[in-house]
């Protein structure tokens, strides 16, 4: 018998190593054009910006004045809602509810362009706008990063001077319901032309500049500062492996996934996507986008990742008229800690059932219940089913299971019946 379950194991060990050794590595994702179901598009724009409201995303602002549109992914179709109140662009709008905010904004023209000093609030349900409170008189400034921690708004950064200069690292807090603003600890980095997220109780801002003429997309800045709300500090950790500006910065899990943007030493946009793990404090490549563009709209539905329009130029020529986008891996879930594997062989101890009737229950190496080693329980020794996620080939890979389990279970068997005779037998007369 152990002759045979060790041959046959065998064979099919080397029928599912081949099976396994066929397939090809699984690609990483690559990015896709986004096609609308009814052959509806965006309106090409640069300096814009993405948000999203529960399963939509909303396409807003840019140079003169361009429509908000909306891409549904029920409907598959983008939708014009009409202009705003004032061209804005250089701005990261936030989401409160079914509202989004736009504030830290810049309006006209290149290059000392004025701040926005309104919050403009654009009302999903319906589509019109509003003017709620203003920015401190002293803190004015455009192409800032915001984002909403805790019902509250946070912006960060920005310029004072549109692309003439004022780079600043302020930081300050807005409360919505009471219209009260108050100052926090500056950044330890100035910066304008980013977008910032949140991870947990913590914000990130990676990539940007300090702009300035005559090149306002020199001084990129390359240090990524953290802010912690628990304590109130600020750290600088990894710095960002390809430094540009104009890019656009959204979560995903514990990663800050920052795709495309523009730099002083390449004449067209970038199309590299980058991500940092917040909790590993290390960065990673991702797909490069098919298209480079800088000044775009993004963000995050389930785990897709859209861009959307944007300059595929250096500054704001040659805008892009088109979206396209990332499968994302599923966000890891926490797991619960294994039992740590001693290489002793599972304890086998049958016991006499109290009740005849207690059929099959958990631990009694009966038939099927869980810890026992036997068949079908979930203490094994981190054998999987066939269609479990380590099974590569089904059939071959469900016999050999069996046949090990049975093999084990047979030397169990074979461990018990020893360990109960006695340590002499006596001699054959």
């Amino acid at each position: 018998m152990k002759i045979t379950i060790s041959v046959l194991a065998a064979v099919l060990l080397s029928q599912v190593c081949s099976s396994a050794g066929a397939e090809e590595p699984s690609a990483e994702p690559q990015w896709q054009t986004l096609q609308s179901s009814d052959g509806s598009t965006l309106t090409a724009r640069h300096e814009a910006a993405g948000v999203v409201v529960g399963e939509a995303i909303y396409l807003i602002g840019g140079r003169r004045n361009r429509p908000v549109e909306r891409y549904s992914m029920s409907s598959g179709q983008w939708e014009n809602l009409g202009l705003a109140p004032l061209e804005m662009h250089h701005v990261q709008p936030v989401v409160l509810g079914t509202d989004i905010l736009l504030m830290g904004a810049f309006t006209c023209c290149y290059p000392e362009e004025p701040t926005v000093a309104e919050i403009h609030v654009f009302d999903t349900l319906t589509d019109t706008w509003r003017v709620q409170g203003s920015l401190p008189a002293d803190r004015l400034r455009g192409s800032a990063a915001a984002v909403v921690h805790q019902g509250r708004v946070y912006l960060l950064g920005g310029n004072t001077r549109g692309h003439s200069g004022g780079a600043v690292a302020w930081f300050d807090e807005y409360d919505p319901v009471t219209g009260i603003w108050r100052q926090l600890p500056d950044a330890p980095n100035a910066r304008d032309h980013f977008s910032a997220v949140m991870i947990g109780n913590e914000l990130v801002a990676a990539a940007g500049r300090q702009t300035a003429l005559p090149n306002p997309a020199d001084n990129p800045v390359k240090a990524v500062d953290i802010y912690d709300f628990d304590t109130g500090l600020w750290r600088s950790v990894s710095a960002i492996p390809t430094v540009r500006s104009g890019a656009v910065a959204v979560a995903h899990g514990s990663d800050v996934i920052v795709a495309g943007g523009e730099i002083n030493t390449s004449d067209v946009a970038l199309n590299v996507v980058e991500a940092y793990d917040v909790g590993a404090d290390q960065w990673r490549s991702l797909s490069p986008m098919i298209t480079g563009r800088h000044g775009s709209g993004g963000g995050v539905i389930g785990n897709q990742l859209f861009m959307l329009s944007g300059a595929v130029r250096i500054g704001g020529s040659r805008e892009a008229s088109d979206a396209e986008t990332l499968s994302l891996p599923d966000i890891a879930t926490e797991i619960e800690p294994q039992e740590p594997d001693t290489g002793e062989p599972d304890p086998f101890e049958p016991v006499a059932p109290e009740h005849p009737d207690n059929g099959d229950g958990d631990g009694d190496g009966d038939g099927d219940g869980d810890g026992d080693g036997d068949g079908d329980g979930d203490g094994d020794g981190g054998l999987t089913s066939a269609s479990g996620s380590r099974g590569g080939a089904s059939g071959p890979l469900l016999l050999l299971t069996l046949l090990l389990l049975a093999n084990r279970r047979s030397r169990q068997m074979r461990s018990w019946t020893q360990s109960r005779m006695p340590s002499r037998m006596p001699s054959r007369m």
